[in-house]
């Protein structure tokens, strides 16, 4: 069967097209819900759904109990939906007959088998045996994080599943508020959705009013106050974010990427590339221009050699997170101090 995603899931679904057997797992358990929803949604006739949509869930799955639900008849409707949740918890012994069974599947049912996780599959030594063959045969989705582009893009894709038009520029102002956690952006989208009431397109000035973040209170500014040697800032904004529950691990991670990317910009600025051809090779094209002019600027403020000794230090610290017994807002506000007398001092 072929690979999916939630773009040929939204799409195929809305033309009253379903698979017999999908298959959803990934590090991303986010876009799993969101394209089990989808099929959900589309696939069920809300009139009889007491009758055709059961749900399982794998740790206490019964096995006699699913099939005979996969092999019932729909009643006074066109399918039956049978979802089964935390596949990765049944017993071997289920898996390897839901295996079986996406071989020769019940044309009246829908069976929609998600992974709360990831299935590390190996094709090459065909291990484990019944998630290869399942991804053979049933409609499968790999779900893994978005990478920024593609999260912008998320986000303009969700925003016409609730009716609403977003442009990419603003798109990327609301990930720039609140962050890559889907859960959260999707929330905000819906809010925004409803403050535009009968407004069919999204502005920046919503997103201002909504996400009820001024500039200064997000991880990106951290980085920001960082990046520009502003310690005082820095330290500020390290306690903000620990106490509003903002991950210290993660902040890291956003400080990484963004050094990683100030670094690929030096590289290519002194290979004589234009700025156009960095910001489309880079994914940048829908930054705003403050945010494009900051890192060009520290591209040319910060040497090979600092740029280097920026992601030594980060790693320094993401392994301190992990390791110290310190809180994590004191190891941030240390780094603020360290990134000045080691980075930029």
């Amino acid at each position: 069967m072929p690979r999916v995603d939630l773009n040929s899931i939204a799409r195929q679904t809305a033309e009253g097209k379903f698979h017999p057997v999908y298959f959803f797992h990934g590090d991303e358990t986010y876009l799993t819900r969101q394209a089990i929803d989808t099929v959900v949604e589309r696939a069920v006739d809300k009139a009889t759904a007491d009758f055709n949509y059961e749900r399982f869930y794998g740790a206490d799955m019964n096995a006699d109990g699913l099939f005979t639900s996969i092999s019932t008849p729909p009643m006074m409707a066109p399918r039956r939906v049978v979802l089964v949740r935390n596949l990765e918890k049944a017993n071997l012994k289920s898996k390897e007959t839901l295996a079986e069974y996406a071989g020769n599947p019940v044309a009246s049912t829908v069976l929609i088998l998600a992974a709360g996780e990831r299935i590390r599959i190996d094709s090459r030594k065909k291990s484990p045996k019944w998630a290869v063959s399942l991804q053979k045969t049933a409609a499968t989705a790999l779900f893994w994080p978005l990478k920024e582009p593609e999260l912008v893009r998320w986000i303009v894709d969700t925003a016409e599943l609730k009716g609403k038009k977003i442009r990419p520029q603003v798109a990327y102002e609301l990930y720039a508020r609140i962050g890559d956690n889907l859960a959260r952006l999707a929330d905000e989208l819906e809010k925004l959705s409803f403050f535009c009431g009968e407004r069919a397109e999204i502005e920046t000035e919503d997103v201002s009013r909504m996400t009820g973040i001024d500039k200064g209170g997000t991880v990106f500014d951290w980085v920001d106050s960082l990046a520009a040697n502003e310690t005082v800032k820095s330290c500020y904004l390290a306690g903000y974010l620990a106490s509003h529950g903002e991950s210290a691990v993660g902040s890291i991670a956003v400080a990484a990427s963004h050094f990683t990317r100030v670094a690929r910009i030096k590289e290519m600025l002194q290979a004589g590339k234009p700025a156009g051809e960095i910001k489309k090779e880079l994914g940048l094209v829908n930054w705003r221009d403050d945010s494009l002019s900051d890192l060009f600027r520290q591209a040319r403020q910060y040497s090979v050699a600092q740029l280097e000794r920026a992601l030594e230090l980060l790693l320094k610290t993401d392994l301190q997170l992990k390791t110290s017994g310190l809180p994590d807002r004191l190891i941030l506000e240390g780094l603020s101090f360290r990134f000045k007398s080691e980075v930029a001092g």
